[in-house]
Order: structure tokens, then sequence, then C-alpha cells
């Protein structure tokens, strides 16, 4: 009887060990083909977007929209939002795969029925951090609106002048918010599901809503300045934007906030901006 239910028991455990590897797998290949539906559907709409702007003030992008945005059209913010999620879904879904996983494992058994919680709190989860990066993107386009408007004042050589320092000091500045505290902070809010669940978890449906803009906050913190890079150097581009996934990507999934990764990449943040400073011509390559 005690070989019997031993056995049972050893049975029971392996096709639990096996239900969660399912559970796993159909998690992490959603997001990745979310993600690879985003990256599809952001090479359709960023055509879109450059023929939004009609001024031509600048070379396609966001800026093409919001230099012909006078005064602010509702219209072409929400186009600009649109295409800035879609584009923060294929960037930084793969990295979000171990805090869903963890969400899903873990905090759903919380709730009265975790399959009502795995089924409709998850994608609830990820609207929340998304919902983050909808309120970044639009304070994006402000500024850049905002930034772009000034500077139909300005004489066209000192135009020629910020054209090559700006981005120059987007780059650098990037490469020193490598070495903050809040970049630390903000970093091992993003690695750590333990921790973030410990100290954020939340019941029911707003609860999910709650918890994924909470950790959504805390990526915009790790995140911002790459998303700035992307802006302002890269104008959004297809191939800007996959070298920054795939550093967001090391970042929190592979190394995990390894303090010899974060030098290195601010380290070459800043040897970028200087390269940018030495030889404008480095930015019509991106």
């Amino acid at each position: 009887m005690t070989s019997s239910n031993s056995s049972d028991l050893d049975g029971g455990s392996v096709a639990s060990i096996f239900v969660r590897d399912k559970l796993a797998l159909v998690v992490s290949l959603s997001l990745l083909v979310f993600a690879a539906v985003s990256w599809i559907a952001s090479y359709y709409l960023m055509p879109l977007m450059m023929m939004a702007g009609s001024s031509g003030m600048m070379a396609g992008g966001v800026a093409g929209i919001v230099s012909s945005s006078s005064p602010l059209s509702i219209t072409l913010i929400g186009l600009f939002e649109i295409i800035w999620i879609v584009g923060m879904a294929a960037m930084m879904f793969p990295a979000m795969i171990p805090i869903v996983l963890f969400y899903n494992k873990v905090s759903t058994k919380l709730e009265p029925n975790p399959h009502l919680a795995r089924a409709i709190g998850t994608p609830i989860f990820l609207s929340g951090y998304l919902i983050t990066y909808a309120v970044l993107g639009l304070g994006a386009y402000l500024a850049v609106y905002a930034a772009l408007n000034f500077s139909i004042a300005l004489p066209s050589n000192v135009l020629s002048i910020l054209a090559i320092f700006v981005p120059a000091a987007v780059l650098i500045g990037t490469g020193v918010y490598q070495f903050t505290s809040l970049k630390f902070k903000c970093l091992s809010g993003c690695i750590s599901p333990i921790g973030f669940f410990a100290t954020k978890c939340r019941k029911g449906l707003l609860g999910s809503l709650r918890m994924g803009f909470s950790h959504g906050s805390y990526c915009v913190g790790c995140c911002w300045m790459y998303m700035l890079v992307m802006l302002v150097v890269g104008a959004m581009s297809l191939p800007v934007m996959a070298v920054l996934a795939g550093v967001i990507a090391l970042e929190k999934v592979i190394v995990r906030g390894s303090t010899w990764f974060g030098r290195i990449i601010g380290f070459g943040f800043i040897a970028a901006g200087v390269l940018v400073i030495l030889f404008p011509v480095l930015l019509t390559l991106v």
C-alpha cells in the first residue's frame, strides 16, 4: 500500500512538473509570438509614420508626425501611440517572460479561480504594463512637439549644430545613466519576480492591472533612456529597435543586471556619443 502510494505520489509529481513546464512553454511561446507579430506590425506601420510627416523638417520617424501637427492633432497622437505601443510589445515582451511565468505559476494560485486568473488576469497584467509605456510615449510625443516648434525660430546653422550634439548628448546621457543608483534600483525590480510579487502582489483583476502598472513603472525607470535613444537617435528605425531590444533582453534575462554588463553598455553608449561628435556622418547610418 505504501509502495503504491509512493508510486502515485511520484507519478503525480512528474505530472505536476509536466503541467508546469507545459504552462511555461505556452506562456513563453505566446509572448514570443506576440512580439514577432508586433515586429511585423512595426515594419508595416512605420511607413504610415513617415507619410504622416509633410514638412520634412527631420528625416521621418516620430519627428515627421510631430512637425506636421500644428496645432496638436489627436489623430496623429493616436497614430503615434499605436505605433509606439506595438513597438514596445515587440521590444519588451521577450524580456517579460520570467515575470509573466512567475505571475502564472505563483500569483494566480492566490486567486479563488486560478484558471480564470491565468486566462484573463495575464492579459490585464500585460495591459497595465503597456499603459506605463503609453504614458511615456505621450510624454515623448509632447516633448518632441515642443522641441520642434521651438526650433522653428532658430537659425539654420544652430539647427545643424543641435542635430549633432542633441543625439550625442542623449547617447552620453544614456551611458551615464547606467551607473546611477536609480537605474540599479529599477533594474532590480525588473529582474526579481520573487521580490516584486512579495511587495506588490494584489488580488483580483484590478490587482492584476495594478501589478502590471507597478512592474511597468520599474521597467520604464530602467529603460527610458534606451527609448530616448530609439526616438532621438534612431528615429524609431527597426534596426535601432532590434539592437536595443537585444540589449534589454540580455540585461534582464541573460545576465540579470550584472554590474559588469551595465558598465560595458554604459561605456559603449558614452563612446558612441563621443564618436557622433567627432564623426557626425555616423548619424546617417542609423
